[in-house]
């Protein structure tokens, strides 16, 4: 949905990062109470990061809160492979947007190739960095 929704408007509503934020909680409690505060700190550090990399002109407000919602459902563990995809995954897009004269661009289908790439490869970050 944030893909499309950003695509679209250029926006990521603060619903779906409020959602996903609840979900991770509620997961976190529920799942395993002796983690929580791994979720917890994550979404911390995430939003952090994110506000750190928002300082420039293509990470959004939107995208800042989807990827501390992502990085709590994740846990803290999550918060350098997630970072590191999505700014892989960013990178085309973001020349392509350059070459363009574009202002703005849309960053959620980056965030979700990066999701994509962590779920489907957990451990590729520390395999490549040879752990």
């Amino acid at each position: 949905m944030a893909v499309a929704w950003d695509l679209r408007t250029r926006e990521i509503p603060d619903a779906l990062s409020v959602i996903l934020l609840a979900g991770a909680l509620i997961v976190a409690v529920v799942g395993d109470w002796n983690s929580w505060w791994r979720h917890a700190l994550g979404g911390v550090v995430g939003l952090l990061a994110a506000a750190l990399v928002s300082q420039g002109d293509r990470f959004g407000g939107g995208d800042v809160k989807l990827f501390a919602s992502l990085c709590a459902w994740f846990g803290i563990f999550s918060v350098v492979p997630l970072a590191l995809w999505i700014a892989i995954a960013g990178l085309p897009l973001s020349v392509i947007a350059a070459l363009r004269k574009q202002e703005d661009l849309a960053y959620a289908p980056a965030i979700f190739i990066g999701v994509c790439v962590h779920v489907l490869y957990p451990d590729l970050f520390l395999r490549i960095a040879g752990l």
